[in-house]
């Protein structure tokens, strides 16, 4: 196994996934907050949250659970290099997502650093570097790559879990033969 650089674990296993439970929080028990810093012009008024947006944005608190935990479960069980990048390679994609929900917003919100509200800095900024740390980790920087490349071709071949109950050798029977049956005397002459 690779050893996964401290600066790697710190952030997929500590502060990504906190990060994401503050953004979780809001959806869930502050939506009205939530949208109101997503952007206050759109935000409904006296009358509250339509019944499908409070549901919505349940719904998105309950997926940044969920991505929160399957970060920091999923990366801590292993120190696989394979299962760490493809895991992170699906959050990079889920990343290029996530700045793309913020369009509509305009183009400025992108790069306008000024303007930027706390959810902003949520939505752009610690996208933004976590877009950059998943590069870096697939790109292969701060791993040694001797290792990664050995590593990631021999596990290719063969996974062995350390589990000693796992391990343990396994003897299969070959298959039997089915029983020759006989055949039947229908239709035979008899040879007199």
């Amino acid at each position: 196994m690779v050893d996964i650089p401290i600066p790697y674990q710190a952030f997929f296993l500590w502060i990504e996934p906190a990060a994401t439970l503050v953004g979780a929080f809001y959806a869930w028990s502050m939506p009205e907050t939530y949208l109101q810093l997503t952007d206050k012009g759109s935000t409904p008024g006296l009358l509250g949250l339509p019944t499908a947006t409070h549901i919505a944005l349940r719904q998105l608190g309950n997926l940044y659970l969920a991505f929160a935990l399957s970060e920091a479960l999923v990366l801590r069980s292993t120190a696989d290099l394979r299962v760490w990048r493809h895991f992170l390679l699906v959050l990079l994609i889920a990343d290029f997502g996530h700045l793309y929900t913020c369009l509509p917003l305009g183009t400025g919100v992108y790069y306008d650093v000024l303007k930027w509200n706390a959810i902003d800095w949520g939505n752009l900024g610690f996208v933004y570097c976590g877009a950059s740390i998943r590069i870096s980790f697939l790109a292969g920087v701060g791993l040694d790559s001797k290792k990664s490349k050995l590593r990631s071709r021999s596990r290719s071949k063969k996974t062995i879990d350390a589990r000693p109950d796992v391990n343990d050798t396994i003897v299969v029977d070959p298959p039997k033969e089915e029983p020759k049956t006989p055949k039947s005397k229908r239709g035979r002459k008899k040879k007199t």
